[in-house]
């Protein structure tokens, strides 16, 4: 059971009106009362009962021990989630190391024949390799490489020189206005 020492009367003695003050005091400090009666707070408190102020100050406490307690459930419902969502990933002691039939084919890369032959006739020993990324237009003969080239997008140094292009054009066309600074002379008298 806890108690509660709060029967001060002295105004400096400030420890149990800090407790009731939840509010964030700004560019004024507190409202039109406070204006008015200064101090109405600690007033009012000292004139409670012993029994409302340790159920103020009880209520209080219990309300932030809760807000802490939800938060600590919620941590560890959260944190065993996590835990199991760990075992999603896929496991690398099952990783398939070889690229599929269709990838291959797709990529241009696919050789037909036993697992021991490579393509143009190397059966992957030292010295009878083949470099597949040597030509990156093998699976195009030089005509489907022309079609495929009228598809393109444009590079970026073309679209840097239109955009020079666009700059200097608009920079020749335009008009640019001429701010004369002229002094005006005083009239004399």
């Amino acid at each position: 059971a806890s108690t509660c020492t709060c029967t001060s009367n002295n105004k400096n003695n400030n420890n149990s009106s800090s407790m009731l003050r939840s509010s964030v005091k700004r560019a004024g400090g507190g409202g039109i009362l406070d204006k008015m009666v200064p101090g109405y707070k600690d007033k009012v408190w000292a004139a409670l009962p012993k029994g409302v102020k340790e159920y103020k100050v009880k209520s209080e406490n219990d309300a932030f021990e809760n807000g802490i307690a939800q938060h600590q459930k919620w941590q560890n419902i959260f944190l065993s989630y996590k835990e199991t969502e760990k075992g999603f990933a896929p496991s690398q002691k099952y990783r398939k190391i070889a690229v599929d039939w269709r990838r291959q084919m797709e990529r241009g890369t696919m050789h037909y024949g036993r697992w021991y032959e490579g393509p143009k006739g190397s059966d992957y020993r030292p010295g009878n390799t083949v470099d597949r990324l040597e030509n990156v237009r093998e699976p195009f003969t030089d005509a489907e490489w022309a079609e495929r080239k009228n598809y393109r997008s444009w590079d970026m140094l073309k679209l840097a020189y239109a955009g020079i292009g666009l700059f200097l054009a608009y920079r020749v066309t335009g008009e640019w206005p001429v701010v004369w600074c002229e002094e005006v002379e005083k009239e004399e008298k």
